[in-house]
């Protein structure tokens, strides 16, 4: 049986290899891509009630209020926030909570033919606070073995409806499931 160098080792190799083929690319970018964390941040997993309450109010103190969001994309280690811009209406900025803090806003390039207030909703419209319960109970329906929850998205249902959802997707080596959940985190069969 081969056995597999550790995940540092292997990243280690990636670093260095990355490194010297992309010299001219910027490597704390690089440096943060490889060294993301194996599903929690030091100081716990976003989906468990403290550390996402501490990352929410961060992103609320970051993002103007009231937020208009296009979208909320929870991962076991960072945040990202897409909301509208209030200085430019028809912009929308992203933010990324991350080990305690947040980045500065970035602009978003926007695709598609939609319009972009139909996308938008109220943060404040939505009971996020139920993100680690829903990942939880998302993990325990799916009953998948060995199955974590790698991601939570939150956005409107378009273009089937204009409910605002909750995905929630649930990963194994084996397979894969996605569970819906509605803006107050009750799933939906």
């Amino acid at each position: 049986m081969t056995r597999r160098a550790p995940l540092r080792t292997r990243r280690a190799v990636l670093l260095a290899f990355f490194a010297a083929g992309l010299a001219g690319c910027n490597q704390k970018a690089i440096e943060s891509w490889l060294t993301q964390s194996d599903g929690a941040e030091a100081s716990g997993s976003l989906y468990t009630e403290a550390a996402f309450s501490r990352a929410m109010a961060e992103l609320k103190k970051r993002a103007p209020s009231p937020i208009e969001a296009l979208s909320l994309l929870i991962y076991p280690d960072h945040a990202v926030l897409q909301a509208r811009d209030p200085a430019v209406p028809k912009n929308v900025v992203q933010y990324v909570y991350r080990g305690g803090t947040v980045t500065p806003p970035v602009p978003v390039k926007l695709l598609g033919t939609g319009k972009l207030d139909d996308n938008l909703f109220s943060l404040e419209s939505v009971k996020v606070a139920v993100v680690p319960k829903l990942s939880r109970e998302a993990k325990a329906k799916a009953n998948i073995p060995e199955g974590l929850v790698t991601r939570v998205l939150l956005k409107r249902n378009l273009p089937e409806s204009m409910d605002i959802q909750f995905r929630i997707f649930v990963t194994s080596q084996r397979r894969d499931a996605t569970l819906d959940a509605d803006q107050t985190g009750r799933l939906i069969d």
